[in-house]
């Protein structure tokens, strides 16, 4: 059934594959460091690393539709129909403005930071134990960046995961270099 996913590991580590390992790990060092030092392609590519999994969770949302067609009735389908919609039209709206959808992510996610500190403020205030201290107030500042300077955390973001496949790839050539 899944013939596709069956990835054999056994005798991965021979000296005939030293070629290919040192490839992967050139291959992602130059994806990493393109990436890192052009973030808007970095954010690009995540966001179609994002439409890429919400299809992936579109075609298991429809196995279960198809599925629950032969015994279920219309009524008790429709949640499951709306949810594939949402996840195709989220997945394609990605996929065709990364920056902007990044740009909405980033605000409201911004605008829940602040809200939530603020909300703890109120329902605190009457607390003697409670202390808006300095955690509280940092955590206000990044929501407040995270609205003024949108792809700020996607820049963040990008760069953590820049930096990730450049290790991966150093991993690989030095794993490369020593079957060989």
């Amino acid at each position: 059934m899944f013939q596709i996913f069956n990835i054999n590991f056994d005798n991965m580590f021979k000296k005939e594959n030293s070629t290919k390992f040192i490839l992967m790990g050139v291959l992602l060092l130059g994806l990493g460091a393109f990436s890192f030092f052009n973030k808007h392609l970095g954010i690009k590519i995540i966001s179609m690393a994002l439409s890429i999994v919400l299809l992936f969770f579109a075609y298991l949302n429809l196995k279960n539709i198809n599925d629950l067609r032969r015994y279920a009735s219309k009524e008790e389908i429709r949640p499951f129909t709306n949810l594939q919609m949402i996840l195709l039209i989220s997945a394609v709206v990605l996929f065709l403005f990364p920056e902007k959808i990044q740009v909405l992510i980033s605000s409201i996610a911004g605008a829940y930071i602040i809200f939530s500190q603020v909300k703890r403020l109120i329902v605190n205030k009457n607390n003697p134990y409670y202390r808006f201290g300095a955690l509280n107030i940092l955590t206000i500042l990044f929501g407040f960046t995270l609205i003024l300077s949108p792809l700020f955390l996607s820049r963040f973001i990008v760069s953590i995961l820049s930096i990730l496949i450049m290790l991966i790839g150093s991993y690989l050539v030095s794993m490369g270099n020593k079957l060989k």
